[in-house]
């Protein structure tokens, strides 16, 4: 009787995880402003809301910190270049230029695995 044969052995390599937390925050980051921008502002000035602006304007605030936070980090430890990251940052000043970034870290995160 012959025995079974071994599951092949997982990747060993892992994303840095620096990386996988930016993917999310530029995520974060994106949906945060396309809601200030498209939901928030409208209610604003539409509806005479401005609460929604007080609300929804620092959530963006400290997502859009946190985010420029870690991407500064990913530079410094030399997981991300300087023109990716030049990307990420002029993309999170547009609105749903944030999913473009989570694409594109995703794709850096993709190389290192």
């Amino acid at each position: 009787m012959s025995s079974p044969t071994p599951a092949p052995a997982a990747k060993a390599t892992h994303a840095p995880w620096v990386l996988r937390h930016l993917s999310v925050m530029t995520l974060a980051e994106g949906s945060t402003l396309i809601a200030l921008v498209f939901v928030a502002v409208p209610l604003k000035y539409w509806a005479g809301l401005p609460i929604a602006v007080k609300i929804m304007g620092p959530i963006h605030g400290a997502c859009f910190t946190w985010a420029m936070l870690v991407l500064i980090t990913a530079v410094v430890q030399k997981h991300l270049s300087i023109g990716r990251a030049a990307q990420v940052f002029i993309a999170a000043l547009i609105p749903f230029g944030g999913l473009w970034s989570h694409r594109l870290i995703d794709r850096e995160i993709a190389k290192k695995i």
